[in-house]
């Protein structure tokens, strides 16, 4: 078995256990500890800040002392926090030890990136092809996480969802031993590209749109069109299986210029939804925001490891990390924010979050050009 495939794996494995809880959080905050829609756009923006740090410091710890033990160490908090929120069921402490599972969890996510690009040494072309692998492990983990997490959260409530949680994140300590390890320079400072700068501008405002999929999504279609909790479990069940059955023929097929398309394809998705009313609908639209993310993801991750260099990969990656983690937590903090004035004004609500893939079109174009001379 190659190394990405092993990567695959692994990537499923942590995909299925936190898929269980991440797309209910923010709901169970609000629906299990009565948590006002305002004061989760604050725990939002707290799991903005624990990204800021988290990723930098991956960065650093993935370099200095390589990747394998990153993974080994992030994985075993992962699986510790969860079981202490579990353990210490009172809305404080949940909250606390979820941010502190988001630090290990991104530090991991820097250190199976970075990997990725070490494997590759890379080349463009590969790197997409592998990007691409990963996510369908990491998809088939999605596309019955969600599903199974909204019965057991229906009928046993969020805090058996935590414990169930924090055992599947300890499977992928049996494959990760079997993977080559790669360290980076030491040095405690280091530049970076200002083009890729100027990419990171557009990822940001991509990955607040990105981060659609799950709160916000799922408190719109429970509380306004009416739907069920296992119907909106079913929708990311969609998503993932579509991803798990198209996302490595779609990858082979992908260049750079088409991450213009995969924004148009997300925005005017995410704009629609302001005009859904049941369940079909929803299921369309989200064959279309899921065809989107099988173009954009891939292509961003690969557009980013290609302007790394190897003696910094681990540092540079975790900007990246950063950037990405920021603005899903943003897109949801924001997306919340929203809702407190528009969530029973749907076309005014999706038309706020639409834009930022609007605005992101034409960012990218104005850095196309460079990204094509690197890839």
């Amino acid at each position: 078995m190659n190394n990405v495939n092993k990567l695959a794996i692994i990537g499923a494995f942590r995909a299925f256990g936190g898929s269980l809880i991440w797309p209910f959080t923010g709901y169970a905050l609000f629906t299990v500890f009565r948590i006002p829609l305002s004061f989760i756009a604050i725990y939002y923006a707290l799991q903005a800040l624990v990204s800021v740090l988290s990723y930098v410091v991956g960065g650093y710890v993935v370099d200095f002392i390589g990747r394998l033990k990153t993974m080994m160490m992030s994985i075993i908090s992962s699986s510790l926090f969860l079981f202490l929120s579990y353990f210490f069921f009172h809305p404080l402490l949940v909250v606390i030890f979820l941010l502190l599972q988001s630090f290990s969890n991104n530090v991991y996510n820097v250190a199976n990136t970075t990997l990725v690009g070490d494997i590759n040494k890379g080349e463009f072309k590969k790197l997409v092809v592998s990007f691409s692998r990963v996510r369908v492990g990491i998809n088939a983990g999605w596309a019955f996480g969600p599903l199974l997490g909204s019965i057991i959260f229906q009928y046993e409530g969020f805090r058996m969802l935590l414990l169930i949680s924090s055992f599947i994140l300890l499977t992928p300590l049996i494959f990760v031993n079997s993977l080559p390890d790669f360290r980076g320079g030491r040095k405690l400072l280091f530049t970076v590209h200002r083009e890729f700068i100027k990419f990171l501008i557009p990822t940001f405002l991509t990955f607040m749109l990105m981060s659609q999929l799950g709160f916000s999504l799922l408190t719109f279609y429970t509380e306004v069109v009416k739907l069920s909790v296992e119907d909106v479990g079913l929708l990311f069940m969609v998503n993932g299986v579509l991803i798990v059955f198209l996302q490595d023929f779609i990858g082979r097929h992908l260049k750079i210029r088409h991450i213009i398309l995969g924004m148009l394809i997300y925005s005017i998705s995410y704009f629609v939804v302001g005009f859904i009313t049941n369940f079909l609908f929803a299921i369309i639209d989200v064959i279309f925001i899921t065809i989107a993310e099988m173009i954009v993801s891939p292509l961003s991750q690969a557009i980013a490891s290609s302007f790394t260099k190897d003696e910094q990969r681990g540092r540079e990656i975790g900007i990246y990390g950063m950037v990405t983690a920021i603005g899903r937590l943003v897109g949801s903090s924001y997306a919340s924010y929203l809702m407190s004035f528009f969530l029973f004004s749907p076309l005014y609500l999706w038309a706020l979050i639409s834009i930022l893939g609007f605005l992101s079109i034409p960012l990218y174009l104005l850095s196309i050009k460079r990204i094509e001379t690197n890839g």
